[in-house]
């Protein structure tokens, strides 16, 4: 289990919804260094988390260029195009996204 899985897990998050934000951060730490900072992985991609209201947060932020994954285009699996589906992903397993750049930042958070 990844750190912030375990950071869920003190808060009380149940499995499935740990299990849905690993997914997320995944998908989004990857993407993040293979397009958004083409592979230098010398880059940071800050991650931190929030329960309230019984609704959990997950903020992310990164100095990659802009990106609004709100605004993202959705693929759909072909046997022609392998990969590009991470953006529908994120979007299946979140209840709401929010996007905003903040100077040269990145802050995208996803509640699930």
């Amino acid at each position: 289990m990844f750190e912030i899985g375990r950071q869920a897990e003190a808060l009380g998050v149940s499995k499935e919804v740990i299990q849905r934000l690993q997914l997320i951060v995944e998908e989004i730490f990857i993407n993040t260094l293979a397009h958004g900072y083409q592979g230098d992985e010398e880059n940071h991609v800050q991650l931190g988390i929030n329960l309230e209201n019984g609704i959990l947060t997950l903020r992310v932020i990164d100095s990659a260029p802009p990106f609004d994954l709100t605004q993202a285009t959705r693929q759909t699996a072909t046997s022609e195009c392998l990969g590009g589906l991470g953006v529908g992903l994120i979007h299946g397993l979140s209840k709401a996204i929010r996007y905003q750049r903040l100077g040269q930042q990145n802050i995208t958070e996803i509640e699930l």
